[in-house]
């Protein structure tokens, strides 16, 4: 083919891709634009709606929430208003006596008991008009002293305060949001007041006031006006705006005002509350008009940055395929060329390599055994790294370790007569070969066979469970060695290496077989030579660890006398259930555990000649010993002794600590702070110690034991009758009655009442 038609060929090519690739894109480009002009149109009432149904969801949500808070406080006026003692307080027209003094206290109780249930209300005063008292939760004063120091107003003096708040007749009214509290200190509260009696209209004896702080209310409103910028306005039933929250800086609403602007309501059937919130026309439209906008211009960038984006991207495209054609052109370019565009091109190219390719994998399978054999080589001579070995390179050899357990078995050939031992390479080789083939027959789950020496052959293991090193290896090179004695008519000796795991350790494997091996000139038609029975032969050491060592230390300073033992008995089963042990080194096994028992002795301050007779020579009498039983019986009693003296000294000194503990405990009873954690942090020492030791001493617990002391106290008090159980649960340790009636109720199965009454009578 000539310059020019190539060069036609290739402007006919490309015109064709390039404009195909550039109409696609194009095409998926404005499918989205046409679906968005074509939904827009619904967009804006949607918005409208959702916001209309958002607002007024999470108005009447907070309706919802205010009411049922406003429902406990209007339980919280019943309760305190139909208390039976609350019309005689109402008549007392002064305090002239003790018992009129202790009515009013503990009617404080009640109401601490009352306040303590609602957490709504911040606080919460009663006011008696005959004797111009205020009650409180903690405070009984007059009304003076309550408003000029505790709850003042600042829009009220003190005599409207009286006359609007207090003498005035109110049935669940609530006051407008105020600042009321000290005059340093003030917080925005919104104030309820019930008159009493209830149903009083002309003349009250008193008022039950609660102050609800602001806060409290706005906490669940404030979702609402962060999320639409506006106000929530909650009025009464009159009209009259009680609380308002807005986003920004407040604007109260006046009674009588118009709303310009738009919101949504709902109304409480409950409490006659109207909830209102309004959003600013310009916030409400003003986000509209934004998100209006704000479309029509991502639209606008959409369509102007896609088409040039496509421009972009069909040349990026077509980029690749113009420089795969410039690639086959330059290196092969087909014999023909008619082709409908440049995929085609690519794809008569890309059979062409793959043809090729193949070609190449045929000549490559051929020299898979030799890569093999290499590699198993490099692997038993520990010159591969075992991390960087892949699957997928393992499988291109034919390889296959799948389990994590490896072992090596060694077959060496012999027997042989002195004629043939001097025949050529060739006939080893063809020995070495049967030998695998024969391997191979005899197939077993994963292994390889990898050719070593001139008359050695390895056979590498891989298995899932380190348990078929007797199960199945080795009845398997059983039957390996028998078929070489009776078709080869020549020895074969077979040595077999523990399993171990990680690949590795295949060189590892290789060695033991090797030492396993070497056992062959010492025996005698033996099978198979497995190194785990030859590394026994050698063995002239005994097995102790010192982490052991340390760990009986350990327990003996503790006196856990079971352990100590377990740990013994460990030593001489691992030492003596073993074969090729001799007696001189059971004999060194326990002169070093008496050794250790001496140490033992020097650390903790005991004497030898006061545990043990003066006369008893524990080396001598290990050396006497007839067995190995007698020997371990003995030094397992040394240990013994020693154990039951440290424990008896551990109990002498618990003991001390729990006398001090107590005297402690006698001494500091009125501490409504004293604890376990506080008496431990005492003596410096940790609370569960403590506590246990207690608990073992005394047969009780530490806190039951503190009761006692404190119930014991409180009796004592009780013969007083002008100290009130109140004074006395605080003088014993205890911050409230509640609690003091409580233990003392579990203690002595009576009230403090009830037993003082007791000891009246008595």
């Amino acid at each position: 083919m000539s310059g020019s038609a190539k060069s036609r060929d290739k402007r006919f090519m490309r015109k064709k891709v390039f404009m195909t690739l550039l109409l696609s894109y194009l095409m998926i480009l404005l499918f989205p634009g046409a679906v968005f002009t074509a939904v827009y149109n619904r967009i804006e009432d949607v918005m409208v709606d959702n916001a209309n149904k958002l607002n007024q969801t999470l108005i009447e949500q907070a309706q919802q929430i205010v009411d049922s808070k406003l429902e406990e406080m209007y339980q919280l006026s019943r309760n305190i208003t139909s208390h039976p003692d609350m019309k005689a307080l109402l008549n007392i027209e002064g305090i002239n006596n003790g018992k009129e003094n202790y009515a009013f206290y503990k009617f404080m109780e009640e109401i601490q008991r009352y306040k303590n249930n609602n957490r709504f209300v911040r606080e919460l005063y009663i006011y008696f008009r005959n004797s111009d008292t205020i009650l409180t939760s903690g405070l009984k004063t007059d009304s003076d002293l309550f408003y000029s120091k505790l709850y003042s107003y600042d829009h009220m003096t003190y005599e409207e305060w009286k006359e609007q708040v207090l003498h005035a007749p109110h049935y669940n009214t609530f006051l407008p949001v105020a600042q009321i509290g000290r005059p340093a200190d003030k917080s925005d509260m919104l104030t309820y007041v019930q008159s009493l009696p209830v149903g009083e209209r002309s003349s009250p004896q008193g008022a039950l006031v609660m102050l609800i702080d602001k806060r409290q209310i706005y906490t669940w409103l404030e979702e609402i006006t962060r999320s639409n910028q506006g106000s929530i306005y909650i009025k009464d039933a009159g009209g009259q705006v009680l609380l308002h929250a807005e986003s920004g800086e407040e604007t109260p609403l006046m009674p009588g005002e118009s709303l310009s602007k738009i919101s949504v309501s709902a109304y409480s059937a409950e409490s006659g509350w109207e909830y209102v919130s309004a959003v600013p026309d310009e916030v409400f439209w003003g986000r509209v008009q934004t998100v209006k906008n704000l479309a029509f211009s991502v639209l606008f960038f959409y369509l102007v940055a896609g088409i040039g984006a496509c421009a972009f991207l069909t040349y990026r495209a077509y980029q690749p395929v113009r420089e795969i054609i410039r690639l086959i052109s330059d290196k092969k370019h087909p014999g023909h060329t008619d082709y409908g565009n440049e995929y085609e091109y690519i794809k008569t190219a890309v059979e062409d390599v793959f043809l090729q390719k193949d070609a190449m994998r045929d000549k490559l399978q051929e020299q898979v055994p030799v890569l093999r054999s290499h590699f198993l080589l490099r692997l038993l001579k520990g010159n591969v790294d075992s991390e960087a070995v892949s699957e997928h390179s393992l499988a291109f050899m034919g390889i296959d370790f799948p389990h994590p357990y490896y072992g090596v078995a060694l077959i060496k050939l012999c027997g042989m007569d002195e004629g043939e031992r001097g025949n050529t390479e060739k006939v080893w080789a063809l020995m070495r070969f049967l030998t695998g083939q024969l391997v191979e027959d005899n197939r077993m789950d994963h292994f390889h066979c990898v050719e070593l020496d001139k008359d050695m052959v390895a056979v590498i293991f891989n298995v899932p469970d380190p348990g078929l090193h007797q199960a199945e290896i080795y009845p398997w090179l059983e039957t390996i060695q028998d078929t070489i004695r009776r078709r080869f008519n020549t020895g074969a000796i077979i040595a077999l290496s523990d399993l171990h795991s990680g690949m590795e350790q295949v060189p590892m494997c290789l060695d033991e077989s090797m030492k396993a091996l070497d056992y062959s000139i010492f025996t005698e038609n033996q099978s198979v030579l497995v190194y785990d029975d030859m590394k026994h032969k050698s063995e002239l050491v005994y097995d102790f660890p010192v982490d052991t060592e340390v760990r009986i230390i350990q327990a003996v300073k503790n006196g856990e006398t079971v352990k100590v033992e377990q740990l013994i008995e460990s030593l001489y089963r691992n030492n003596f259930n073993m074969e090729h042990k001799k007696p001189e080194l059971a004999r060194l096994l326990f002169a070093n555990l008496v050794s250790t028992l001496f140490k033992l002795l020097n650390g903790l301050n005991l004497k030898y000649d006061e545990l043990f007779k003066q006369d008893l020579n524990p080396l001598e009498v290990i050396n006497k010993a007839d067995t190995v039983h007698d020997m371990y019986t003995f030094v397992l009693s040394l240990f013994h002794k020693v154990c039951r003296q440290v424990s008896a000294k551990r109990m002498s000194s618990s003991s001390a600590i729990v006398d001090k503990a107590k005297v402690y405990l006698e001494q500091n009873a009125d501490d409504a702070m004293l604890s376990l954690a506080s008496v431990a942090e005492h003596f410096q020492i940790t609370p569960q110690y403590l506590s246990g030791l207690f608990k073992k001493s005394s047969g009780i617990n530490m806190s039951d034991y503190l009761a006692q002391v404190r119930i014991k106290k409180a009796k004592e008090l009780m013969s007083d009758p002008d100290i009130t159980i109140s004074q006395i649960a605080r003088l014993v340790g205890y911050n409230n009655d509640v609690g003091f009636i409580r233990v003392f109720k579990k203690h002595e199965g009576m009230t403090p009442g009830q037993y003082r009454t007791l000891m009246e009578n008595k």
